[in-house]
């Protein structure tokens, strides 16, 4: 029970990577406080029903598939992992822009800032899809649904808004070395799950 709790904990502070790394940016280019707490909330719910979603999925497979469910579900936290390095890595690297491309990136960093539920929805599942594909690599495990589910929902909730905060006090590059580290320790989960056999 301890070993699956810390794997839940481990996993949902990297999904929360994500939601920490765009709270960062959005923080680094100043938002409102309303902004921020509504973004959160979104982060926060939809960190509980995409996890669900993919647990209920992993399960039913897990129930077909038996002993090669868990390796299948660590083949997809280690393709995740890879995702999150490569991702990672693009966002250190150093981006120029012309003129009339500068323009562009400043119109739409401001519509970020659009606290419509649209807008917050729309980036809320751009940062919580890999939930669903980590939570039927967890379902995939058999971990408890419940709990599962909540510790992913509030680890997500409370990086974001570390991310407002950090975006006061930090550059954007943390979050791209924090999503790097984040797909290392994804794919050291994956290799531990492969090796000791599910």
């Amino acid at each position: 029970m301890l070993v699956n709790l810390a794997t839940i904990i481990i996993v949902a502070l990297v999904l929360g990577v994500d939601a920490f790394s765009l709270s960062l940016g959005l923080g680094l280019q100043g938002v409102r406080r309303r902004y921020e707490v509504r973004f959160t909330a979104v982060v926060f719910l939809l960190h509980i029903f995409m996890p669900l979603l993919g647990l209920v999925l992993g399960i039913v497979v897990g129930n077909f598939l038996g002993l090669w469910a868990a390796r299948i579900g660590a083949l997809v936290l280690a393709y995740i992992g890879v995702i999150f390095l490569y991702q990672g890595y693009q966002e250190t690297k150093i981006t120029s822009y012309s003129f009339k491309n500068g323009q562009d990136v400043l119109k739409s960093n401001h519509n970020l800032h659009n606290d419509s539920f649209k807008n917050l929805f729309i980036l809320g599942i751009s940062v919580s899809v890999d939930a669903l594909t980590v939570g039927f690599s967890l379902g995939t495990f058999h971990m408890p649904i419940l709990i599962t589910v909540i510790i992913i929902g509030l680890v997500a909730g409370i990086m974001t808004l570390l991310g407002f905060i950090g975006g006061r006090l930090f550059s954007r590059a943390v979050g791209s070395y924090a999503q790097m580290i984040g797909g290392l320790i994804l794919i050291g989960l994956a290799l531990k799950i492969i090796f000791q056999g599910g």
